[in-house]
């Protein structure tokens, strides 16, 4: 009889996964629940569970006054134990927020400032922005996860066209050594997919592409419920296909890439040449929401090329469903 090659940590890996998954989907749930949602046997569960609350990872409550039947107290990934911080690093605006377990922001902690120009000052300003965050909280920081643009290995950043100070650097290693905390770091466009599926508009979906049409063009691709990564973690560098050959030099000196054409900065970048004055996306898109500025060109053209843009992501990829992150969604 040959014998079995699942191992007991794995499959209790795959058991303790289970059971946050179905908490992060569901929110709050009895132990009886969890039974019931993921098919793992009651005393597994209870173990799981026990596991879970020691370390911090799970918080424990009544069950709600109105629930019928006798009263049960219910677990849930943990909001006053327990926190991580993420950063959003950017061309022009870095921000550093805190989360419970729950994936709920406290945007009264958040940190944002203008992003400094060389690399060392941007880790000196990252490390003060995570101490302020961490200074006012009883909550455990189990780690930060880094949003970062450009192109990313395993070990680095190997070049970032919109965030030069970055390229060659690794700052989930450096960040981690200034404040003693676990650190990751993912391409900015993979970390929106990641989010996307678990908070946003793909809702669960195993087959979706979406779109970043905000500073870059990035492209997220979920395929059979995994992130697409390609063979070094370069996949999605839709923005950087030439389609305009002796257009606008682009971060990554090419000329004409579609990231110059499709992108919210793309036409701040129009209006701004148009104008003669200096406007961000943020301020053209509220100037065209209050009418206080007419742009029908620069918008037409802008909209022309990102049509391009998912006209090709939906012949190459056909997903299950397309989502584009407008600037609102990045901020928020």
């Amino acid at each position: 009889m040959p014998s079995s090659h699942i191992q007991p940590a794995l499959l209790r890996k795959m058991t303790v996964r289970r059971v946050l998954e179905c908490l992060q989907e569901q929110g709050s749930l009895s132990r009886a629940d969890l039974t019931r949602e993921t098919g793992i046997s009651a005393p597994t569960v209870s173990k799981i569970v026990a596991d879970l609350l020691e370390s911090g990872l799970l918080e424990e409550g009544e069950a709600p006054e109105n629930s019928v039947g006798r009263p049960g107290k219910r677990v849930y990934l943990a909001r006053d134990t327990a926190q991580v911080i993420g950063v959003v690093l950017d061309g022009h605006t870095c921000v550093v927020v805190v989360a419970s377990l729950n994936g709920d922001i406290d945007h009264a902690r958040s940190v944002s400032f203008p992003t400094p120009s060389g690399y060392q000052p941007l880790l000196k300003q990252l490390k003060a922005a995570v101490e302020a965050i961490n200074s006012g909280s009883q909550a455990r920081t189990l780690g930060i996860g880094i949003s970062t643009p450009g192109l990313l290995n395993e070990t680095e950043c190997l070049f970032s066209p919109n965030l030069h100070a970055i390229s060659h650097q690794n700052p989930a290693r450096d960040l981690r050594q200034l404040v003693g905390i676990p650190c990751i770091c993912m391409q900015e466009t993979r970390a929106l997919c990641l989010s996307e599926r678990l908070y946003g508009s793909a809702g669960g979906s195993d087959n979706f592409a979406m779109l970043d049409l905000t500073t870059g063009l990035g492209l997220g691709i979920f395929t059979g419920g995994e992130l697409l990564q390609g063979h070094i973690g370069l996949a999605g560098e839709l923005g950087h296909i030439t389609v305009d050959p002796s257009g606008r030099l682009c971060g990554c000196g090419n000329h004409g890439c579609l990231e110059t054409l499709a992108t919210d900065a793309a036409l701040a970048t129009m209006v701004s040449e148009r104008t003669g004055r200096r406007v961000t996306a943020g301020e053209v898109i509220e100037l065209l929401r209050t009418g206080a500025l007419q742009a029908p060109d620069e918008l037409n053209r802008v909209c022309e090329y990102a049509a391009i843009a998912m006209a090709a992501t939906i012949n190459l990829l056909n997903p299950q469903n397309a989502v584009r992150v407008r600037p609102s969604d990045v901020d928020q």
